[in-house]
């Protein structure tokens, strides 16, 4: 069940990983329905040429992600996203 859900988890992280703008968001752990993410943000290099710096703030991504996984995992309570602002 716990790699079903991890599955389910990575489908969600994939749709949401190209509107991030050169971000990235990785599962941590799954436990007791509280998933664990880490963000890593984007270069912050502004010349760099696949950096979109219209790119959501980590809350927006916060958001987007309780949303996907409130409709896809029935077990989902909370998600931590930890890493850098």
């Amino acid at each position: 069940m716990e790699y079903q859900l991890n599955d389910e988890i990575e489908v969600i992280l994939a749709g949401i990983r190209p509107s991030l703008g050169g971000a990235d968001v990785r599962l941590k752990d799954v436990r007791q329905g509280i998933i664990t993410l880490e963000y890593l943000k984007a270069l912050s290099n502004p010349s760099a040429c696949h950096v979109d710096r219209t790119r959501p703030t980590k809350d927006i991504l916060i958001e987007t992600i309780q949303d996907k996984f409130k409709r896809v995992v029935p077990e989902f309570k909370e998600v931590i996203v930890l890493g850098e602002d």
